[in-house]
């Protein structure tokens, strides 16, 4: 007979990716977690995971079809289990995938309000670039992600939640710093520093590229802190999307930012979610959450 036991551990290898994380997690030993799967994949008849190289354990086409239906069976006994609680309301775990650049200007918030409306729901952040989020969602290892709207290939469904205007920034004492508007033109005549991340890094070169010029690129970093120091010391300009609320670098250097002339380039933001999952209880309400932040 199927039990909570082999669900829960069949989320967790699914999550996690491996036995031996899965254990951890589960505070269980690693042979207690290859038992359970082995034994719900003889009671279902099917594989539920297959070993890839550098990927680890990853549901089978069937193990994927299993994984919803284990994140509502999950979901539900956590709200059953619930003392003093209708049942109504949202219990449970959900896997949460967000952006790297995005995650220190939206997921504290996100989680902050996650824990005052739907304490009894646990998020796991999970940062990555944009490949990675959609082979996260592809595997089951994340239920929803928070992501630019960029186009892929991989199968999901999105939600628009939000948009974003590309900007530049630059150091707080150069001459474009007294400027209310810059051209791509006038900072490609500066040394450029490039968020080196998948996606990201072409987009923010469409600034230049639909002007018909490529800027110089002196520096390359996946980090928007070391954008920030780099442009506050003064070794180049950039350009981002994401809008962090201060102007002040780690060694307390400042920048300025300032609006795009003629560009007119934004970047959509979205929730994502695996086309072949229906989203569950703890997911819905973490999508309402961040679409709650994202409007403040």
């Amino acid at each position: 007979m199927i039990s909570l036991r082999h669900v829960r551990t069949f989320l967790a290898v699914a999550e996690h990716g491996s036995t031996a994380a899965a254990a951890r997690h589960l505070y269980v030993s690693q042979p207690a977690v290859s038992m359970a799967i082995q034994e719900l994949e003889s009671l279902l008849g099917q594989r539920l995971f297959q070993r890839l190289p550098a990927k680890g354990l990853v549901p089978t086409r069937f193990g994927l079809e299993k994984l919803p239906q284990a994140r509502m069976l999950a979901a539900g006994f956590a709200a059953f289990g619930e003392k003093g609680s209708s049942g109504d309301e949202p219990a449970g775990h959900v896997a949460f995938g967000y952006f790297t650049t995005l995650g220190p200007q939206y997921v504290p918030g996100i989680l902050r309000r996650m824990a005052q409306r739907y304490p009894r729901v646990s998020v796991t952040p999970v940062e990555a670039d944009l490949p990675e989020l959609d082979s996260l969602l592809e595997s089951g290892r994340i239920e929803i992600a928070l992501s630019y709207d960029v186009r892929t290939g991989a199968q999901k469904r999105v939600e628009r939640v939000g948009e974003l205007a590309a900007h530049a920034i630059v150091p707080a004492r150069h001459a474009l710093a007294r400027k209310k508007s810059v051209t791509a033109a006038e900072l490609a005549a500066e040394p450029f520093i490039l968020v080196d991340l998948p996606s990201s890094r072409d987009f923010l070169l469409s600034v230049f590229r639909v002007e018909g010029i490529e800027p110089v690129i002196a520096y390359r970093t996946r980090s928007l802190e070391m954008v920030y120091g780099m442009v506050a010391n003064q070794l180049g300009v950039s350009v981002l999307v994401t809008h962090p609320a201060g102007d002040r670098a780690y060694d307390g250097k400042r920048v300025v930012r300032a609006r795009l002339s003629g560009a007119g380039l934004r970047q959509g933001l979205i929730l994502a979610w695996p086309e072949w999952s229906t989203p569950t209880g703890p997911a819905q309400a973490l999508a309402e959450c961040t679409r709650a932040q994202l409007a403040t």
